[in-house]
């Protein structure tokens, strides 16, 4: 339980280094309760997750690299949990560099598609 739970967190990093939204978004359930570092204090569902996205991909002229650290996860039943740290590298459309380390909590449910984000925060800034 725990190693699918962390799968779908690790498979984050080539989706967000592809800007892949369609396969981020994929790993959210319908109704995902979404609190963000940038953006709306909270906002909820799938079609908010993909717009930020693009939003978030549109920003950067390189890629974006992601570096997952010190992740934890604990599942028990059809429920799970997560928390790490993750490390945000790229150039914005304007020139930026970007080098940020964020925090991020995620709650799971397992359905019939396997396990969905259904609750996200994220937090700025930190450093490790």
């Amino acid at each position: 339980m725990t190693a699918e739970i962390a799968a779908v967190i690790e498979a984050r990093v080539a989706a967000v280094a592809a800007k892949d939204v369609e396969a981020l978004v994929a790993q959210f359930a319908e109704d995902v309760a979404l609190f963000d570092a940038l953006g709306p204090v909270r906002e909820s569902g799938r079609d908010a997750e993909r717009a930020r996205l693009a939003a978030w991909f549109d920003a950067y002229r390189s890629e974006i690299g992601l570096r997952i650290r010190d992740l934890e996860v604990v599942a028990d039943g059809d429920v799970g949990f997560a928390h790490y740290l993750f490390e945000v590298r790229g150039t914005m459309v304007d020139g930026t560099e970007v080098e940020m380390w964020v925090r991020s909590t995620a709650g799971f449910r397992r359905t019939a598609a396997g396990w969905k984000i259904v609750h996200e925060h994220s937090s700025v800034p930190l450093k490790p």
